[in-house]
């Protein structure tokens, strides 16, 4: 039996017994079990996004009101280095082909760093309050989500080169790069809803298609589809999930999630769909059907509005803002059975 059967097994098995542990709406939690709590450094405050290096095998977190990034073993969650003096950090992009992680730092910096000694490379400009950063290997090309303008900054030759900024609409969210169709994809709120889906071309700095998200407020969390058939986006102002076909009509389903929808994360092995929220809520979608399908709920704890997942090991990772000890850690947990 496979570790996707096997969870499913256990979920059904949950949904047997005469008193499951379930939220209002009827459905079971998620079956998730405790692997550690990991010390992490720095002040109980405001952890963002996080990325997997799966060449380093590191976790890389942003310590947003910390001013810092945390670089993890995926192995174990212990703590391998501290970068200091990053202020505002939120998003984060893992570039092994070229040896750096990028993070974006407010007020209107990227900052470039080595994945392999971890040390700071450089600085450079982007627009103002940057939040989501995407990868693009085919162009070499860095996708920076300009938040307090509206905008996407496309900076050539791996962050080093020249920026080209693209004004979408009154606020970005987040910002993911498809190699099936060579584009970036950002979340946009408008002046007038509903929210948006854009695609730009890296090379050109043209967009390419605006999805309507009927639905979605606040479209802000963005990942695509394993497939990238369609795009999932989080909608934190009215705590929604959006599916997007990408092609066709582009058919929008819309499921519900904790309040304050925020960090999408994928296991693809599983076809599993982490939706971590500002409550420290966790909703969890199958990826294997069609439109929105539920599997269950979880909490893995307050402020946990971060989520990870390593697609090798089904392991699921949030940095809770204060522990049993009132100090940091790094909650790592798992599907049961797996």
């Amino acid at each position: 039996m496979n570790a996707r059967a096997m969870l499913l097994l256990v979920l059904a098995g949950c949904a047997s017994k005469s008193a499951p542990v379930a939220p209002a709406d009827g459905h079971v939690g998620l079956p998730l079990v405790p692997v550690a709590d990991v010390p992490l450094p720095g002040p109980a405050n405001r952890f963002d996004y996080q990325e997997i290096d799966p060449v380093a095998g590191h976790l890389i977190v942003a310590h947003m009101n910390a001013g810092s990034v945390v670089v993890a073993n995926l192995s174990d969650g212990s703590v391998v280095k501290e970068l200091p003096g990053i202020p505002v950090a939120r998003g984060v992009a893992v570039a092994d082909d070229v040896g750096i992680v990028f993070v974006t730092s407010s007020p209107s910096s990227l900052v470039l760093v080595d994945n392999k000694a971890l040390t700071e490379i450089k600085r450079v400009t982007t627009g103002n309050g940057p939040d989501g950063v995407a990868w693009d290997p085919d162009h070499k090309v860095v996708g920076v989500s300009d938040q307090k303008d509206g905008a996407i900054s496309l900076i050539a030759d791996a962050g080093s080169g020249a920026r080209t900024q693209v004004k979408l609409g009154t606020e970005t969210g987040n910002v993911v790069y498809d190699a099936m169709r060579k584009v970036f994809w950002i979340t946009v709120v408008t002046s007038s809803p509903p929210d948006q889906l854009v695609s730009v071309d890296p090379i050109t700095s043209n967009t390419i298609s605006t999805i309507l998200l009927p639905g979605c407020e606040g479209a802000h969390g963005l990942r695509l589809h394993p497939d990238a058939k369609s795009a999932f986006v989080a909608c934190e102002n009215n705590d929604k999930l959006a599916r997007v076909d990408l092609d066709g009509a582009h058919a929008v389903s819309i499921g519900s999630t904790g309040a304050g929808a925020d960090v999408l994360a994928i296991d693809p092995g599983l076809s599993l769909l982490y939706v971590a929220a500002e409550s420290g809520d966790l909703t969890v979608f199958d990826l294997s059907q069609p439109g929105i399908a539920l599997l269950g709920h979880d909490n893995p704890g307050p402020n946990s509005h971060s989520v990870a997942v390593d697609p090798q090991t089904h392991r699921v990772f949030f940095p809770i803002m204060q522990g049993p000890a009132g100090t940091p850690v790094l909650r790592i947990e798992k599907p049961t059975g797996i």
